[in-house]
């Protein structure tokens, strides 16, 4: 008996090995995407009987823009994401579990635009293959937009293709009129150069004037200087955390529990409905409608623990984020690239303005809490230089 048990699972093992690599080159062949996730703009959905990419809806704009901007040739891979989110087009968050990319990046981008799949191909075991699959861009607009990354990576692209990353740019609108605020940089005839923030005015009769990069920087330092809470109250924060995280034990933690308990059952239960059809205890006809029943049911349990874990990696990744941005924004942001500067002024600030030469911020959530109680208590002493 063991013997057979031993030889029954080396068999299974090496079946499954085999008849994986067996089915996915019949689905290559046969121009079927045999990848389990999809690139950004597709999702997977039974069709005939056969799980195949389709074009994802509400996805699928963020991908043809991020090709034909970047086929004109005028725009980096950093300036492309900031144009991009400017005109708010993000990846939305109503994603199926085979989906490849969450966040627009640097290295998300770059492999959108190397990738076949887009205009009708896909590669496989290092085979480029023919796919079924509706194409999201034309070959033009992919031929050029190859050029563009193999000019860029060579190094070829004129100076005046790359579009400048300017600190603020994006992060803040008009106090008045409330257009967009563009940056500009501009050279004295003695060859030094200054940038300035100015309205677009697009449109209005706004008569607000350019402010000096300098000086929107120097109000932003003296900004973040009352955010900044002392040592000795961080216990504060860090207990505000920590009774978070027994809530999310309480609530979240216990519902993926659940889960996790019910998928177990389905498998016993999926153990012991197979056993009865072994024992010839059950129909053919009964078996395969509740072993459908079954597997449906553990499909969609699987899809859910998997979203309650990576909503755990976030949940994980913003509260370090709020500790360490309440104990160090101040002086990070003082020691930070410009680059730095941005993402950090980002994940602080929500629908912030100029006017009048001054900047006047919004804090997100939590970090408006943490502001207003260190303007209504002793932490640090600081003055109120943000009455808004």
């Amino acid at each position: 008996m063991h013997g057979i048990k031993v030889l029954m699972a080396k068999n299974f093992i090496d079946n499954l090995s085999e008849e994986t690599r067996k089915g996915l080159k019949q689905k290559a062949d046969s121009g079927i995407y045999p990848c389990s996730r999809v690139p950004l703009g597709y999702k997977l959905e039974k069709k005939d009987g056969k799980i195949m990419p389709v074009i994802d809806e509400e996805n699928k704009e963020i991908v043809m823009r991020i090709f034909e901007y970047y086929a004109t040739g005028l725009y980096s891979l950093d300036s492309l994401i900031q144009k991009i989110k400017e005109e708010g087009l993000f990846i939305t968050s109503s994603l199926t579990k085979g989906m490849v990319a969450k966040k627009l990046t640097r290295s998300v981008v770059q492999r959108i635009l190397r990738n076949p799949f887009y205009c009708g191909e896909f590669l496989w075991n290092g085979k480029l293959y023919k796919g079924i699959h509706a194409p999201l861009i034309n070959n033009d607009i992919w031929d050029k937009a190859q050029e563009q990354l193999d000019r860029h990576r060579r190094g070829e692209l004129s100076s005046k293709y790359n579009v400048i990353q300017f600190t603020f740019k994006g992060l803040f609108t008009c106090g008045e009129c409330g257009r967009t605020i563009t940056a500009e940089r501009k050279i004295k005839p003695s060859g030094k150069e200054y940038v300035y923030y100015r309205c677009t005015k697009f449109g209005t009769q706004c008569s607000q004037k350019p402010v000096n990069e300098k000086n929107i920087d120097k109000q932003i330092i003296e900004i973040l200087g009352n955010l900044e809470v002392p040592q000795n109250a961080i216990s504060y924060i860090t207990e505000g955390l920590k009774q978070s995280l027994y809530l999310k034990r309480d609530t979240e933690d216990k519902i993926r529990e659940k889960s996790e308990m019910e998928k177990r059952k389905l498998q016993k239960r999926l153990d012991a409905l197979y056993e009865d059809k072994l024992d010839n205890n059950i129909s053919q006809e009964f078996y395969d409608h509740k072993f459908e029943e079954y597997s449906n049911r553990v499909e969609e349990l699987d899809d859910k623990i998997s979203r309650y874990t990576k909503a755990d990696l976030g949940y994980y990744d913003l509260g370090s984020k709020v500790l360490e941005l309440a104990k160090n924004a101040y002086s990070l942001y003082k020691k930070a690239n410009s680059e730095e500067k941005r993402e950090l002024l980002g994940f602080l600030l929500s629908n912030s303005v100029i006017k009048d030469g001054k900047v006047l911020v919004l804090y997100k959530k939590p970090f408006d809490k943490i502001y207003q109680r260190a303007q209504c208590s002793d932490w640090g002493g600081y003055r109120d230089l943000n009455p808004r």
